[in-house]
């Protein structure tokens, strides 16, 4: 309760801190107790670095519950899209500039290419990249508080609520999206630690450290683009005087070069965005009526966004490849809205300028987290599904910290601001009692909702698929013909992703290395192809099979003849709806050329000689094949034919013989 106490004395300083907020050691000796030299400077260091070592000890705690969360996750969808990117491209202009869905990201591009080069599908290399991150983005954390408000024990509640935050799970357990979030608020911290250093000493290498992190942020997304606008609502808000729209007209004036060199960067990288927009992977649509917008944003913020910043959703609901979304009960969720609610009443009644700050948070979660949104991708997308994207505002964590800070605790050597001395400035033991409430319930939820999304997620399928596939790619014979497929949604969703959920693209990246050259994927396979085999939805190699609807040798003779110029219809015993199939035509005779239509265009076959399965693709719809030889072939027949797409078997040999474990 102690400490506790020590973190909540937010308003007054420390009796150990100096007027900015630092430690200032006390002179060994004194007290009405004489100690032991080595014992008062064993417990004046810990005295003066307490904020520090219990900062250290959030922190490792926090990487530990991240890893225990990395450990049941694993690649999904956007994932394996990207690495085939970076190895079938290559680390050039065209690939960086990619904009996928609206984001721009080259620094993620960056990063998936090398992790792809280095190590394809290694879990263990990622997970140790994405903790990196993430140790950056909680030390950066710590210095921009530090730098804003003075080494005061307060700082530790806005570190505990970033570190803690469910909102942040989803830019942590998945790849692809913790490469577009973790350098931004990495670059949103250092930004505000590097802008404020320079409001207060007026220095140029820390206006230059500003611009180098904002550049880092724009590399890495659309947010990185509004750290600017953050950085100068903080100033006109915090670091002025009088109103807030005169000190909007001040904070212009008076830091006029830094606005200058922020707006260069962003109106460069505007220009940039917009040269390379046309090349979206998602072409841009209008968002539609007012109420498609209504319903994402009531959606985003009020089952998303509030009760993930108060520790929920406590309840997730699988869909997809393993994609969570939050599943709030509807109790917990009015509960949330009024923890949040009171929040930010008791900071504004508390200080002056606590409301400027959560407008700033306002601002920002309009700006960068739902405008890109309803630009990129409402027209195209179900608003209530988009809404319950918990990764489109994970960012928002980062900027949630810093603003707690702003709306409770004075900034480093200046006045508290409360509108009322007392309880405000010194919290007694209701007060205190209260904050530590509402901490404890944060914690516990945070713990019960991180509890719940490991329990609903589940990677043993994708895991076992990859290393599945892994190995039956390094034990299959050289010259192994593989027909091309879709994977397991597990892995790519085929109605997203279509052929970049292929085989050929997601196993065929594992052939890259030993095993390139020794593998050859067909797609479609055509003519006569002996041996050929097909990845099941475990991995495995298994002999294809061409699976539809088949007809033997006429009633009448035991084939239909074949002859030059004259089509012949042989019917199926069933119709099929409109696809790309393939056709087998068991044919005996001469080498020929032949016709294959199928309620649909022709398409060019060549017979071998002898007695085959000869395949041809044909796109089309109906119950009969309509076959014409192209070139005389006496002697030649069909024995029958079979219309279907191809499968892998269910029995006979696979490689490996059974699945690796996940």
């Amino acid at each position: 309760m102690k400490t506790l106490s020590a973190w909540v004395r937010a308003a007054r300083q420390d009796p150990a801190e100096g007027p900015d907020g630092t430690a200032e050691s006390v002179p060994a000796g004194t007290g009405d107790t004489a100690a032991p030299a080595e014992a008062t400077s064993s417990t004046s260091w810990l005295r003066d670095n307490r904020v520090t070592l219990i900062a250290a000890a959030l922190i490792a705690i926090h990487l530990l519950w991240m890893a225990a969360l990395l450990s049941r996750s694993y690649f999904r969808q956007d994932d394996f899209y990207n690495f085939d990117r970076a190895l079938a491209e290559g680390f050039t202009w065209k690939y960086l500039m990619l904009v996928s869905a609206g984001h721009l990201s080259p620094l993620g591009f960056t990063l998936a290419w090398v992790v792809a080069k280095v190590a394809l599908y290694d879990w263990m290399l990622t997970a140790l990249v994405i903790l990196a991150l993430v140790l950056a983005a909680c030390l950066a954390l710590l210095r921009a508080l530090r730098t804003l408000f003075g080494n005061r024990p307060a700082i530790l509640i806005p570190l505990l609520v970033y570190l803690f935050s469910p909102l942040a799970l989803a830019a942590v357990d998945w790849w692809s999206v913790a490469i577009q979030t973790l350098p931004v608020e990495i670059a949103i911290f250092m930004a505000v630690d590097a802008h404020v250093r320079y409001l207060r000493e007026r220095r140029t290498r820390h206006v230059v450290a500003t611009a180098g992190w904002l550049l880092l942020g724009m590399a890495t997304g659309q947010e990185g683009a509004v750290i600017p606008l953050l950085l100068f609502g903080l100033t006109s808000a915090f670091f002025t005087e009088g109103r807030w729209l005169a000190g909007i007209v001040q904070a212009a004036r008076r830091y006029w070069q830094a606005w200058l060199l922020y707006g260069s960067l962003l109106a460069a990288y505007c220009v940039l965005f917009f040269i390379v927009l046309p090349g979206s992977t998602t072409p841009l649509a209008a968002p539609g009526s007012a109420e498609r917008v209504l319903s994402f944003v009531s959606t985003l913020t009020g089952t998303t966004l509030v009760p993930g910043a108060v520790g929920g959703p406590w309840h997730w609901l699988l869909v997809g490849a393993g994609t969570a979304q939050p599943n709030p009960p509807a109790a917990l969720q009015q509960l949330s809205w009024a923890l949040a609610i009171a929040v930010i009443a008791v900071s504004v009644a508390c200080r002056a300028r606590a409301g400027r700050a959560w407008v700033i948070l306002a601002g920002w979660i309009a700006i960068a987290d739902v405008l890109p949104v309803v630009v990129g991708r409402l027209g195209a997308s179900d608003p209530t599904v988009l809404g319950l994207q918990a990764r489109y505002v994970t960012d928002v964590a980062a900027v949630l910290a810093l603003v707690l800070g702003l709306a409770f605790l004075p900034l480093a050597g200046e006045p508290g601001g409360y509108r009322f001395s007392g309880a405000a400035l010194a919290p007694g033991r209701p007060g205190r009692l209260a904050i530590v409430a509402v901490l404890g319930v944060f914690l516990a939820g945070s713990f019960w909702s991180l509890q719940s999304l490991a329990g609903a997620t589940d990677t043993h399928a994708a895991r076992s698929y990859i290393a599945t596939a892994r190995a039956a790619v390094a034990q299959a014979p050289r010259g192994t013909l593989i027909a091309d497929g879709p994977t397991p949604p597990v892995i790519m969703d085929p109605l997203l992703f279509l052929a970049y959920g292929s085989t050929s693209r997601v196993v065929g990246a594992l052939a890259g290395g030993p095993a390139a050259g020794r593998l050859t994927w067909l797609s479609p396979p055509r003519g006569v192809v002996p041996g050929l085999m097909m990845f099941n939805a475990q991995g495995q190699l298994r002999p294809a099979v061409l699976l539809g609807r088949s007809t033997g040798p006429p009633s009448r003779g035991r084939c239909w003849p074949l002859s030059e110029g004259v089509a012949i219809s042989i019917p199926l015993p069933g119709p099929l709806f409109r696809y790309t199939w393939t056709v087998s035509l068991d044919y005996t005779g001469p080498a020929t050329t032949a016709n294959v239509r199928f309620g649909g265009p022709w398409a060019h076959a060549t017979l071998t000689a002898g007695r085959h399965h000869n395949y041809v693709p044909v796109t089309g719809s109906g119950r009969t094949v309509e076959i014409a030889l192209a070139s005389a072939a006496p002697g030649g027949c069909l024995t029958g034919l079979t219309v279907g797409s191809w499968q892998p078997a269910l029995s006979g040999p696979a490689i490996p013989r059974v699945p690796v474990p996940g």
